[in-house]
């Protein structure tokens, strides 16, 4: 599956907003071979949610975004669960 560059920025731009929750795909039920290749991974996710921007998790619309930084996204639960933790304590 190839997307170009123009495609992946429109479905990027989409209005989470003006998203129909029944159109999306519940990334729950989405199930990915750890034991394939990075490459092979991301392929057969992006065939699966076709947005992978836009989704829903549950009865919930989520809008995913990715930047280019040396963190990791348990990096940043861990930043998130340390705030929470001194807001709340």
């Amino acid at each position: 599956m190839y997307l170009s560059k123009e495609e992946l920025q429109k479905m990027e731009q989409m209005d989470i907003r003006e998203a129909k929750p029944e159109t999306l795909v519940d990334i729950s039920n989405i199930e990915i071979d750890m034991k394939k290749s990075v490459s092979a991974r991301v392929e057969n996710y992006v065939r699966q949610v076709g947005n992978p921007f836009l989704v829903r998790v549950g009865d919930y619309v989520v809008k995913i975004g990715y930047s280019n930084c040396n963190e990791t996204l348990n990096d940043r639960m861990k930043q998130y669960i340390r705030k929470v933790a001194e807001i709340k304590y």
